[in-house]
């Protein structure tokens, strides 16, 4: 979520190692899977789409039209979001908003 606020623009990109990274994970094979599953996860629900296949991997793309983006941008509209993938990330930004 902090990726898409700091945002300038109207798309983002990201791997899963970029992801993993930006969270303080290290970047090791078996939990780059995990990171992947939950965006594949993510994509299955309409949040993020793949943008393409490289050879570091998968790119995932976020794009305005996404209520991931709208909710990040803007904080009142992070109820809206349900997610069984997103529920700890959800719980501490939600308890965030209500301070």
């Amino acid at each position: 979520m902090e990726l898409i606020y700091r945002t300038k623009g109207s798309i983002l990109t990201f791997t899963s190692k970029k992801i993993a990274v930006y969270a303080g994970i290290p970047p090791q094979p078996i939990l780059l899977t995990l990171v992947k599953d939950v965006l594949e996860n993510l994509r299955s629900e309409g949040l993020i789409r793949r943008y393409k296949k490289t050879s570091h991997g998968v790119k995932y793309i976020v794009d305005v039209s996404s209520p991931l983006w709208t909710a990040a941008k803007n904080k009142e509209y992070i109820w809206r979001i349900e997610s069984p993938y997103l529920k700890p990330v959800l719980i501490r930004i939600r308890n965030e908003v209500e301070r």
